[in-house]
């Protein structure tokens, strides 16, 4: 086991979870700007999107230096290291009042919307049994004169994160379809949605293009960790491929279909081609902070359009 220190803590509780909700912040932009009938900035989605993923991220995180952190007795009473889960608490405190300060402006399809993508996000640890439905059933079947003295027997427990694949669709869908689907609730809310994206936008490509984008950039992070997954028996895309290189050209492969599907648009181009080339760039050795560049292989290409559509 990895010694914990405050220089780990801090890039795990503090600036993972911050870098990577900056894409979120990218991205709820560009939605916010070209969904917008005006052409403006709302700040309501945007705040949404970036406190629920610091939130989703940074609660993941604290759960997991708190169980390393109670197992190892030598820093047990450590103040240097207590005081960062107090500085972590009140980070994410600070986003769920930021959160339900955006959502208290919004419609309550925003909230129900939220709900359904950050749920879960948070339960991504949480080993959910089965047991509780049961007694929930034989409740009510008892209610309608069931027999109530069935044999019992052992439920099911899940945990979300240990279902093959789960990783990568979780991350597309919750930071690609789930943004769109809150900026789209909260400008169609205000009566702020326009009919037709401007040019070279449109609803599919942004969909399309930021789900299967944060989709692959999951997959890079599990290539980081091939090696300790494969030890653990962890079934993640790599592992289950059994191959580095395999899990590389799949992954090339998807950014350019979705760079050949959407060839019209220069930005989705651009980024397609900067995804690719940090597929081959980052492997197995680079340090994890180098993978944070995979997640932002769109950002820059949103900056880069925003400026644009300022200077003009």
């Amino acid at each position: 086991m990895s010694i914990l220190t405050t220089q780990k803590l801090a890039d795990e509780l503090f600036l993972r979870p911050i870098v990577i909700s900056m894409n979120s912040l990218a991205l709820s932009c560009l939605m916010s700007y070209v969904m917008s009938a005006n052409g403006t900035l709302d700040w309501r989605p945007i705040t949404i999107c970036v406190t629920s993923d610091i939130l989703a991220m940074g609660a993941d995180h604290l759960k997991d230096k708190e169980e390393e952190f109670s197992s190892d007795r030598n820093i047990a009473n450590d103040p240097r290291i207590t005081s960062w889960f107090v500085y972590a608490r009140t980070l994410l405190t600070a986003s769920a009042v930021l959160l339900a300060l955006a959502l208290s402006q919004c419609p309550i399809s925003t909230l129900l919307t939220t709900a359904a993508f950050v749920a879960p996000a948070l339960l991504w640890t949480t080993p959910i049994s089965f047991k509780k439905f049961g007694l929930i059933s034989k409740r009510l079947l008892g209610r309608f004169g069931q027999d109530k003295h069935q044999p019992s027997t052992s439920a099911p427990t899940l945990v979300i994160k240990r279902i093959p694949g789960m990783k990568a669709i979780f991350n597309g869908i919750i930071r690609g379809c789930g943004i769109y689907a809150v900026v789209l609730s909260v400008l169609s809310g205000s009566g702020n949605l326009t009919n037709t994206l401007p040019s070279p936008w449109s609803v599919v490509q942004l969909i399309v293009w930021s789900t299967v984008n944060r989709s692959c950039h999951a997959i890079m992070t599990d290539v980081r960790d091939f090696e300790d997954d494969l030890k653990a028996g962890v079934p993640t895309i790599p592992v289950l491929l059994g191959s580095v290189l395999k899990t590389k050209v799949i992954l090339t492969a998807c950014h350019m279909l979705v760079m050949s599907a959407f060839i019209e648009n220069p930005y989705i181009m651009g980024s397609c081609l900067f995804a690719a080339a940090l597929v081959w760039m980052l492997g197995k050795h680079s340090p994890k902070k180098a993978f944070l560049f995979s997640s932002h292989s769109q950002s820059l290409f949103i900056i880069w359009y925003l400026l644009t559509r300022h200077i003009n």
